[in-house]
């Protein structure tokens, strides 16, 4: 696993609607994660099948790999898979990566602004006028929380162990860069789509309070 600062394999226009629609998210108790699956699986994954997790050992954060790699087996043994431990003897090899892009985003507030008073006369009334409205501009930095996950056959009888059969990227934008803090709706989001594919982009929301999201979040 490498904490990157660059994104996942999806178009740029792509990462840039999805940091708009996350945005307004950003700031209330619930996230919204975007997951695009894509998957060469003709049948169910095996349970019974050990799944080992992978930590990229050249990690520029291996702290932070292993919490999310912990995070990972638990969620592999809520759904109902076999975690193993080691890579020897497993069945599939599950790889993640995670990472944070950030972008400045335009936006305008209303203000009022005050010049002076003034008396007219108009519907047979005396009326005074104070101010008017506008809008000022100002730029916000919206930062893209993203996860990747590769899942690979690692059994003697499979054609290539270098293809991954099944690919997972989720993405969440927030006001701020803590990253310790999305891993846990991004890994939510990835196994509500483990081993299936969604044909598209698709959206989950997650409140903070979620008992998923806290349940995650114990675990270290």
């Amino acid at each position: 696993m490498s904490v990157q600062r660059k994104g996942p394999n999806m178009t740029r226009t792509t990462l840039l609607l999805l940091l708009v629609v996350a945005a307004g998210a950003g700031c209330t108790p619930t996230y919204t994660v975007h997951v695009n699956t894509f998957s060469e699986i003709k049948e169910p994954l095996g349970q019974t099948t050990p799944i080992y997790v992978s930590v990229d050992p050249n990690s520029r954060n291996p702290i932070l790999a292993d919490v999310i790699a912990a995070k990972a087996r638990a969620l592999l043994q809520e759904h109902g898979y076999t975690s193993s431990e080691k890579a020897e003897g497993a069945g599939y090899l599950l790889t993640f990566r995670a990472g944070i892009d950030s972008t400045r985003v335009l936006d305008y507030l209303p203000a009022y602004r005050p010049y002076g008073g003034f008396y007219g006369f108009y519907g047979g009334y005396r009326h005074f006028g104070y101010g008017y409205s506008t809008y000022v501009p100002y730029v916000e930095t919206v930062y893209a929380h993203w996860m990747e996950m590769r899942l690979f056959a690692q059994d003697p009888k499979a054609k290539d162990k270098t293809r991954p059969f099944w690919i997972g990227e989720a993405v969440v934008g927030r006001s701020d860069a803590e990253l310790r803090e999305s891993i846990n709706y991004l890994l939510i989001g990835l196994f509500d789509h483990f081993g299936a594919d969604t044909q598209r982009w698709v959206s989950i929301r997650l409140k903070d309070n979620d008992p998923r999201v806290e349940g995650l979040a114990a675990v270290q």
